[in-house]
This record gives structure tokens, sequence and C-alpha cells, in this order.
């Protein structure tokens, strides 16, 4: 009995420490993943090391695949949004210098090192070599980085510059409500923190905390009992 009581307490603090262990390495998996994707599609590719490719490719054929992925897709997504207001701030302030829109776009690409910047700097260059219409290309961004304000962004800049409209205060405008936005965002998410901690306290933690509560009275009552 008293050998299953320390098994039983073995078990549960390695089920909490390899719950924890699991968590940690999804979000710094994700978190490098940003990373990852902006150098393939500069064409730079990240070797890695043995180690955590192998735990990848096994990850890859885990039903934790699906969730890797949007875990991944929305660190990305969050990732643009913050960045999207430093974009709209120095495109109007490149203007206002008296760039003009592509010198100004450039200007954000050449100066931010984010993945926003990459992916901007990457369409940048397709239009400036003629592969692409100026139109086309930052449709193709905007689907590309996939968040709405972002097609807002883009949607009001072709408007302005086909109608020749002044774009310095829309711009900043814009920025205004996406940094507003972005603070609501993670104003919830951190409102939603303690529910979610609520499901890896219940299911890997309490049980190795009650375990190691309730073996001291177990083994008093075992020794009265015998």
């Amino acid at each position: 009995m008293l050998s299953l009581l320390f098994a039983l307490l073995a078990l549960g603090a390695g089920m909490a420490a390899a719950g924890l262990l699991a968590y940690e390495w999804l979000y710094l998996r994700d978190r490098s993943r940003i990373q990852a994707v902006a150098k393939r599609r500069l064409g730079v590719v990240s070797e890695g090391s043995q180690a955590d490719k192998g735990l990848a490719a096994l990850l890859g054929h885990t039903p934790l695949a699906p969730l890797v992925k949007r875990r991944a897709d929305e660190r990305r997504k969050t990732s643009f949004e913050r960045d999207l207001p430093a974009l709209l701030e120095v495109i109007a302030l490149g203007m206002q210098a008296g760039m003009g829109f592509d010198q100004a776009f450039a200007l954000y690409t050449e100066r931010f090192s984010t993945p926003l910047a990459q992916y901007c700097k990457e369409s940048l260059e397709v239009w400036q070599k003629g592969l692409k219409s100026r139109d086309e290309g930052m449709r193709q961004l905007a689907e590309l980085v996939g968040i709405p304000s972002f097609r807002q962004f883009v949607s009001s800049v072709l408007r302005a510059l086909r109608f020749g409209a002044p774009m310095t205060q829309l711009l900043l405008d814009l920025a205004k409500e996406a940094r507003k936005e972005y603070r609501a965002k993670r104003q919830e998410l951190v409102a939603k923190a303690p529910v979610k901690m609520l499901l890896p306290t219940g299911a890997l933690i309490l049980p190795a905390m009650l375990l190691l509560v309730m073996g001291p009275i177990m083994l008093d009552l075992m020794r009265k009992m015998g």
C-alpha cells in the first residue's frame, strides 16, 4: 500500500511537470514560427537543431498539429495587429515630409524588421519591378496579412490614390483606431486568462497537490489501523 501511494505521488508530480513543459514548448514554438514564416518567404532557411526537427515532425502526426497551427496563426495575426499602427504612422509622417506613397511605404520596410515589414517589403519589390500593379499587389498583401484593419487600410489607400485625396490625416486616424482595437483585444485576453488557467490547474497541478497533501494523512491512518 505504501509503495502504491508513493507511485501515485510520483505519477501526479510527473504529470504536472510534463504538462508544464509541453505548454512551454508549444508557446516557444508558436513564437518562433512567425519569424520562420517570414524567413521562408524571403528565401532564408533556418536549419534548427535535429532534436527540434524530430519533435516537430513527431508532433505533426499527432492530434496536436491543428492546435499548434491555429495558435501559430493567432500569434501571427496578433503580431500584425500590434505592428500596423507603426506602419500607418510612418507612412503618414513620410508623406507629410513630401514623400510619395511608395517612398513612405519603403521607409517602413527599411527601418523595421518585424514580420509585417518583411511581408510589405516583399510585396513592394514585386510591384516596383513591374511584375504586378500596385493595386493588385496591395490587395494580395491584404489577403496574406489577413486582418480586417489591414484590409481597411488597403481599401482606403487605394481609394485615396485613385481619386487624389489627401491621406495623411486618414492614415493617422486609421492608426489610432488600429491601436485602440489592439488594446481592447489585449484587455479582453487578460480578462479571460484566469478562466483559461482553470483547465491546466485542475487537470495537472491540483491532483499532484492533493496527493502531496493527503499522503501524510493516509500514512498516519495506515499506521493507526496497523
